[in-house]
C-alpha cells in the first residue's frame, strides 16, 4: 500500500525503514576490492620498475588498464557508501521508549529528523525554531519530493482529528507525503481514516522497531 500511495503523490520515496540498508555486505565487498586494487596495482608497479617501460606485454597492459577501470569504480563507490557509513555514526543511537519520554519535545523532534529520517537518506530540516502551521520537520527525497512530519511525544493515543489536522497541513504546505510520529499509540479510527492518503502513521511501537532496524552494518 505504501508504494501505491507514493506513486499516487509524486513518486514521493517510500519510507526507506520498509527495505533497510544492508551496507555491512557493501562495505566488506568494497574493502575487500581494493585490497584487490593495491595488490594490483603494486604488481603493475614492480612489473614497470622490474622490467621497464619499453617492452610491455599483453598482461602488463591488461593489468595496467584493469587498475585504471578498478580505481575509477571503487571511488565511485566509495563516494557513494561514505555518507551512509558517517549517517550511521551520528550522536543519536537507538533509544527505547522510557528514553523518549524523557526528552523535551525539541530533543524528540530531533531525535525523528536524525534517527528515523537523515538517518536513512532523506535530507530533512527540524521548524521547531518557526512551528509553522503545525510542521515539526520538513523531509526531502532523493528526487526532491517534500513531506510534512509531525512529532508526538507523549503517552496518549492519537486520533482521527489529529490525522485530519494533518492531512490538511500536508495540503497546505503542497507536500506530497505527511508522516505522523508519535511515542504513544494510534487509534483504529486513525489508522481508518488514513487508507488510501499518502499518510504514514508511526506508533511508539513502530519507532523503536524503526530506529533499531539497521543498527548493524
Amino acid at each position: 500500500m505504501t508504494w501505491f500511495m507514493s506513486l499516487r503523490t509524486h513518486w514521493f520515496e517510500p519510507p526507506l525503514w520498509k527495505k533497510p540498508q544492508q551496507t555491512g555486505a557493501t562495505v566488506a565487498v568494497l574493502i575487500g576490492a581494493t585490497l584487490a586494487w593495491m595488490a594490483l596495482y603494486g604488481w603493475v608497479g614492480w612489473t614497470l620498475w622490474a622490467g621497464g617501460f619499453g617492452r610491455l606485454s599483453i598482461l602488463q597492459l591488461s593489468g595496467f588498464g584493469a587498475s585504471i577501470v578498478l580505481g575509477v569504480l571503487l571511488v565511485t563507490a566509495w563516494r557513494s557508501t561514505w555518507p551512509v557509513l558517517r549517517r550511521r555514526n551520528q550522536r543519536w543511537g537507538a533509544l527505547d521508549l522510557d528514553q523518549m519520554m524523557v526528552m523535551d519535545p525539541a530533543e524528540f523532534e530531533e531525535y525523528v529528523a536524525q534517527r528515523v529520517f537523515n538517518h536513512r537518506g532523506y535530507t530533512v530540516h527540524n521548524t521547531r525554531h518557526t512551528k509553522d502551521g503545525g510542521v515539526d520537520i520538513l523531509v526531502t527525497d532523493r528526487f526532491g519530493q517534500t513531506a510534512v512530519v509531525q512529532c508526538k511525544r507523549y503517552r496518549g493515543t492519537v486520533g482521527e482529528a489529529t490525522v485530519r489536522d494533518l492531512y490538511g497541513t500536508m495540503i497546505h504546505f503542497e507536500a506530497s507525503y505527511a508522516y505522523l510520529v508519535t511515542t504513544g499509540a494510534v487509534s483504529d479510527e486513525a489508522r481508518r481514516w488514513v487508507v488510501g492518503k499518502p499518510i504514514e502513521l508511526i506508533d511508539g511501537r513502530e519507532l523503536v522497531e524503526i530506529a533499531k532496524s539497521d543498527e548493524v552494518l
